[in-house]
């Protein structure tokens, strides 16, 4: 019980200082997010090529997904994220550097992704696991989707202040974003240190048996195995969708600022969603909103395919945003809340490569499809696939009988129970 106490006592401050310097990393990956495919187009004219720069930082994330989850699990949550954020804080400037000096090539913009990628990723997961300790319980699902708000708030500030940046001179959305950073860490300096549960000896190895721990555990819940086939499935698709709405605004010949104010439009609507996401799981009961993400995102594509107006896509991408974070505060809470804190790196990680596997293809496939088929038969092939999905997410067991999650984390110096801790 003594972590829960520790985690009640300076949770407020705690829970602050990490909540506003995730927002500063989100806000850096977000610019770096449509920047650097916006930065290949322009070096290439290619938009294939220009996919294959945010599929790199995707995949990137994709495989330190295991190995991340694992040092959260095995170091001292805080010294794990400081350390990222100082990587994060070169991959950065050396980037603002590259352009600056016009010394800036494909492969370089390459190995930087590859970097930006892995770092997020081990902060991402390091931080989630973090937040049952610095919160009380019964607050859990709203720090959930105050991060879903930071998440939004944060791709809002970035998207939209990336284009514009990038409009002025290529160097300053990387020169901001390494400032961005760098604020970041010094945030995380006043956090107190947030060493794992458990004695060193019961910590897992960065090994293969030690890495599959998360995976073995998610295996044995049917609904965190069907949510994530489900999340995989929506990012990816999501993901080819804002590829296709971004790339071909940039083709058409539309000012990359107008390009980063419309994909802002997307931010605007996940930080409302994220906001009113505490009031709509009351309304919403069970997994009820994972469904309504599901058929909104398929009636909304239809209409980004079909109506006319270059504000439009973004309008409609944010509209599908709105929902998505309750539907994310509800999955996140049930998962949190079922793991232990011993598990909890290895469970976050597995859950983002589930849900961040799509995202990893997404850019590649977009392009590819962007290039065969032309923005409306793309859009409307991947309506099509969504709606089988949605329909057979809708008819699943699993979806719609939600059992409670037991409380654990109360008990998180304690032994795991056999039956629960072991595959």
């Amino acid at each position: 019980m003594a972590r829960k106490a520790r985690g009640r006592g300076g949770g407020g401050r705690g829970f602050t200082l990490l909540w506003v310097s995730s927002a500063f990393g989100e806000f850096a990956y977000s610019t770096s997010l449509i920047v650097l495919p916006l930065v290949v187009l322009a070096l290439t004219g290619s938009p294939s090529q220009a996919g294959i720069i945010g599929f790199v930082d995707a995949a990137a994330m994709l495989l330190a997904g295991l190995p991340a989850g694992a040092v959260a699990d095995r170091y001292d949550r805080r010294t794990v994220m400081l350390w990222c954020q100082a990587a994060l804080v070169a991959v950065f400037g050396a980037l603002a550097l590259l352009l600056w000096t016009d010394a800036v090539s494909l492969p370089a913009l390459v190995v930087l992704a590859l970097v930006n990628g892995a770092a997020t990723a081990v902060t991402m997961a390091t931080g989630e696991a973090m937040i049952p300790s610095l919160v009380e319980e019964e607050r859990l699902s709203d720090a959930v989707a105050m991060n879903s708000a930071r998440t939004y708030a944060g791709q809002l500030a970035g998207t939209s202040a990336g284009g514009v940046l990038l409009a002025v001179k290529s160097t300053f959305p990387f020169v901001v974003g390494c400032l961005a950073h760098l604020a970041g860490l010094v945030l995380l300096l006043f956090l107190k240190r947030q060493p794992p549960a458990g004695a060193a000896a019961d910590r897992p190895e960065i090994s293969g048996r030690g890495l599959m721990e998360g995976v073995r555990w998610i295996a044995r819940h049917p609904f965190l195995r069907v949510g994530l086939v489900c999340a995989t499935a929506t990012n990816f698709f999501f993901g080819v969708i804002y590829f296709i709405v971004i790339a071909s605004a940039q083709t058409s010949g539309m000012h990359t600022g107008l390009i980063g104010l419309m994909a802002g439009l997307l931010g605007v609507g996940g930080l409302l969603g994220a906001l009113a996401a505490p009031l709509l799981q009351r309304v919403l009961p069970g997994a009820l909103p994972i469904l309504v993400v599901l058929w909104a995102f398929v009636l909304l594509t239809v209409g980004i395919a079909v109506l006319p107006g270059g504000w439009t896509p973004g309008v409609l991408l944010g509209t599908i945003a709105f929902a998505a974070p309750t539907a994310n505060a509800y999955f996140t809470t049930y998962q949190l809340l079922l793991t232990p804190d011993s598990h909890r790196g290895r469970v976050v990680s597995v859950a983002a490569i589930a849900s961040g596997g799509g995202g990893a293809l997404a850019p590649l496939a977009g392009g590819i499809l962007l290039d065969l088929t032309g923005r409306f038969t793309g859009l409307l092939g991947c309506t099509a696939v969504m709606a089988v999905i949605a329909l057979l997410m809708s008819l699943s067991p699993a979806m719609r009988d939600v059992p409670e999650p037991e409380h654990t984390q109360a008990p998180v110096d304690t032994q795991p129970e056999p039956d629960r801790a072991t595959a």
